[in-house]
C-alpha cells in the first residue's frame, strides 16, 4: 500500500536529521548568560525521529487529522521558554523557533504521525485531507527548561501533551493519549538544551503515537 501525506508538505529526506541552528553557537558557562542579548539571534528547528519501517505495521485506513495544538498561557510565542525557580517563567535571549509553538508541534505531530506508517493518510490543520476518519486534539502542557536554584546548572526540558482522539464526523470522543517527558541537558548551553527538548518531544509523541494508533486500530 501507497502511505501518502494529504495537506501538509513534508519531506521524508529532512525527517530526523536532528537539530538544525542558524548559526554558530557560543558556550555559555550559566543561565544569566543565555538570558544576556548579544544581538545575534539564534534560529532552532526540531525533528522527529527516523520513520518507521514500512510494512512493519498495517496501516489504520483513513485520513487522520491533527489539529492546530492549544498551548499553555506563556507558550504561545516564537521564544524559547525557561522556569526559573518559584515558577517565575523566563525565555532565552537571542534563540528562538522556527515559528510560534503551536506551528513547531503541530509539523512535528504531523510529521511523527506519518513517519509511523500507521495511518494510511496524515494531513495537518492548515490543509484538510478530505473526509476525515480520525482528529487528534492537542494541548501543549509543557514545553520549557526547568532549572534549579543553581541557574549555573543544566537545566531539565519537560514536554507534556494532553491529547484526545476523536471521530472525523461527529467528533465523538474515542479516548485520551498523552504522553510526556522530562530530559536533562548535557551542558548549560543552548545547543544542548534543543537537543534536550529534541528529545523529550520524540519521547512524549512517541507515547502519544502509540496511544492513537491503539485507539483507531479498535475503532470500526
Amino acid at each position: 500500500m501507497k502511505f501518502k501525506m494529504m495537506g501538509a508538505a513534508i519531506r521524508r529526506g529532512a525527517i530526523g536529521r536532528g537539530v538544525i541552528v542558524a548559526a554558530l553557537l557560543v558556550p555559555l558557562a550559566a543561565c544569566g548568560g543565555l538570558l544576556r542579548r548579544s544581538g545575534v539571534e539564534q534560529i532552532y528547528v526540531l525533528h522527529p525521529a527516523e520513520p518507521a519501517a514500512a510494512g512493519a505495521v498495517t496501516p489504520t485506513p483513513g485520513v487522520l487529522s491533527v489539529r492546530r495544538p492549544e498551548v499553555q498561557p506563556g507558550l504561545e510565542t516564537m521564544r524559547i521558554a525557561l522556569l526559573r525557580p518559584g515558577n517565575r517563567l523566563d525565555y532565552f535571549a537571542d534563540s528562538r523557533w522556527g515559528a510560534s509553538l503551536p506551528q513547531v508541534v503541530d509539523a512535528f505531530a504531523t510529521q511523527t504521525l506519518l513517519s509511523s506508517n500507521r495511518f494510511e493518510s496524515v494531513s495537518d490543520s492548515e490543509r484538510g485531507g478530505g473526509a476525515e476518519r480520525f482528529v487528534l486534539s492537542l494541548m501543549v502542557r509543557h514545553f520549557e527548561a526547568a532549572y534549579s536554584a543553581n541557574e549555573a546548572a543544566p537545566p531539565q526540558v519537560h514536554v507534556a501533551f494532553e491529547c484526545l482522539l476523536l471521530t472525523g464526523g461527529a467528533r465523538e470522543p474515542l479516548g485520551r493519549c498523552d504522553g510526556q517527558a522530562t530530559v536533562p541537558a548535557a551542558e548549560n548551553r543552548m545547543e544542548s538544551i534543543v537537543q534536550a527538548f529534541e528529545a523529550a518531544a520524540r519521547q512524549a509523541m512517541e507515547q502519544v503515537v502509540t496511544k492513537v494508533a491503539g485507539l483507531a486500530a479498535n475503532t470500526r
